[in-house]
């Protein structure tokens, strides 16, 4: 029975230099990505932090960023292990905010032990006689795999040329073979080791998720052996990916946004570029007047100048424009007009079209029909009118427990071609049909990628649509299909 491992290590969270090549700073955002990542994509068996989780962990505030990074790992929809590094500070005040695992865990016929070791000079570290024991102790009467999991990097001596290993090592492979623990999982050395095999056993050290490129590793031990692979949180930089689709502190629905916190972002998971694109209803109308749909039913004659914040949202992105671009995200009213004032549409570079709400998907009894064609007649007056990129195609019907529409998929993509207007991939709590996008690019439609980044962790995370666009059949060079919006639109 094979054992899936996820594993996360030196998030260092806290390292306020922001010119170090450990991203300490934003530990917490790597974190929460990795964790949705890993919940999304890996779907493990169990999660395994493995130390360093703080760069101090005697600070001031340590308390205060432990229970942040908990916050963050309360997030993992799988069982976790949690063990400390040697910047974690004391191990007691550790564990009051960590959950403080026991002797050994036993996970689909596997056994995993935590060590706490205890920390040496030359960030070496030494295991202690009772824990020495332990080894054996956990293979009695359990005939499975057994796993030791532990801060400082742990391998035979001459296996590896990484500086740090256990002072005691040769008792601890001694204590392997005796109690034939076959495997080793550990963190500390920042460039992280897949895997290393001896006649002891197979050792693997996670990367350290605080540096270039952010990775997790995900670990399968089946049949006898170890299967590493390294998740890197950061996008290839050669594939020069462009997130068009990005929110601001001014969406009502923003969770923790910033935008200059998000360029950074931008730059260090790889992207090209981005656009902020915020809702054109919510910058005219209040959060009453918006989520209501009043917005819809009046449309621009419905708003207030008092209420009209375009320009306040134009000048918190001019200061990172560029290399930010600034665009909008814009429904139709349901009179079939864009929700957008003339004069504000030449103020931006490119508009999004979004289709939130339908009226025949309010109604008690939903005519599935009536809502098609509803959805076909505001997409022609969004594309007439010049929007750039459909924003999440059709996940109006997924909210209201509709199924996909497939009658307009031929209608929809026959519009945007002839149109020359892109279709978003979005998987913003959103779910794309394979089959729609292999459509729209056999007809030479045109893929914008689309974070919709309510949150910060969210920013350019395009691991689902890369594996989408390869599900269909691309996974080379994406220039040829992927829009961005390096040129002029209307």
């Amino acid at each position: 029975m094979a054992l899936k491992i996820a594993t996360i290590s030196d998030i260092h969270y806290g390292g306020e230099d922001v010119a170090s090549k450990r991203k300490g700073h934003i530990g917490d955002i790597l974190l929460v990505r990795a964790v949705h990542r890993i919940n999304r994509m890996i779907r493990p068996d169990v999660t395994v932090l493995l130390g360093d989780l703080l760069d101090d962990g005697s600070g001031p505030d340590s308390g205060v960023k432990r229970r942040r990074l908990m916050e963050c790992i309360g997030k993992l929809e799988s069982p976790v292990i949690v063990i400390p590094g040697n910047h974690d500070g004391n191990t007691n005040d550790f564990y009051r905010d960590f959950p403080r695992p026991p002797a050994w865990i036993d996970i689909r016929g596997h056994r995993l032990i935590p060590f706490l070791d205890a920390e040496e000079p030359e960030f070496n570290a030494r295991r202690s006689a009772a824990d020495l024991q332990r080894m054996l102790d956990a293979r009695a009467g359990f005939n499975g795999p057994i796993i030791q999991l532990q801060h400082t990097a742990l391998f035979p001596p001459g296996l590896h040329q990484c500086p740090y290993n256990y002072n005691n090592i040769e008792e601890i492979t001694t204590q392997m073979r005796k109690a034939n623990i076959g495997y080793s999982i550990s963190g500390h050395y920042h460039t992280g080791i897949d895997w290393l095999r001896s006649e002891t056993g197979t050792f693997s050290v996670a990367p350290a998720l605080c540096e270039e490129p952010f990775a997790f590793m995900e670990i399968v031990i089946d049949n006898e052996q170890m299967i590493a692979t390294r998740h890197p949180l950061q996008m290839p930089p050669h594939l020069k990916l462009f997130d068009a689709h990005v929110h601001t502190p001014m969406a009502y629905c923003s969770e923790n946004m910033d935008v200059v916190r998000t360029v950074e972002l931008a730059a260090a998971f790889g992207l090209a570029g981005l656009a902020f694109s915020e809702h054109s209803g919510q910058l005219y109308f209040t959060p009453e007047t918006y989520w209501s749909g009043h917005c819809l039913t009046t449309g621009l004659a419905g708003t207030d100048a008092a209420d009209n914040r375009m320009d306040d949202y134009l000048a918190l992105i001019a200061p990172v424009a560029p290399p930010a671009r600034v665009a909008l995200e814009v429904d139709c009213d349901f009179d079939g007009q864009l929700l957008v004032h003339a004069h504000d549409r030449n103020r931006v570079e490119f508009m999004l079209g979004a289709i939130h709400v339908l009226p025949s998907l309010r109604a008690d009894r939903i005519d599935p029909e009536k809502a098609a064609d509803e959805f076909l007649a505001e997409l022609q007056t969004m594309v007439r009118a010049g929007i750039a990129v459909l924003a999440h195609p059709f996940r109006v019907f997924r909210r209201a427990g509709q199924p996909m529409p497939e009658r307009l998929y031929k209608p929809v993509i026959r519009l945007l071609r002839d149109h020359g207007v892109a279709v978003e991939m979005n998987f913003h709590v959103n779910t794309p049909d394979p089959e729609f996008f292999a459509q729209c690019l056999r007809a030479g439609v045109k893929v914008s990628l689309g974070s919709d980044a309510h949150n910060l962790y969210e920013v350019g995370e395009f691991a689902p649509h890369l594996e989408l666009l390869s599900q269909i059949g691309y996974d080379g060079d994406l220039a040829g299909i992927l829009w961005c919006a390096g040129f002029k639109h209307r």
